[in-house]
């Protein structure tokens, strides 16, 4: 078997910044889930960017916890 073990982080960050990035985090990703409902259902000429801001949105609430991120 291998001597497999996780490396500790060097400092933790505080909880006030955990919870403020959880928080926009999920905003973001809701947010994004209404971009493209309201994307999908208009037939304006905006319709095609609301639904890939969407999209991006979601990406991003996804990513932005990955930042400052090391393989562990």
């Amino acid at each position: 078997m291998s001597n497999f073990e996780v490396a500790r982080r060097q400092k933790q960050e505080p909880t006030a910044a955990l919870v403020v990035r959880f928080i926009v985090c999920f905003a973001l990703f809701l947010g994004g889930f209404a971009l493209m409902a309201v994307g999908s259902l208009g037939e304006a000429a905006s319709s095609p960017y609301l639904f890939v801001g969407g999209i991006l949105a979601v990406c991003l609430s996804f990513g932005l916890p990955m930042i400052g991120a090391t393989e562990r």
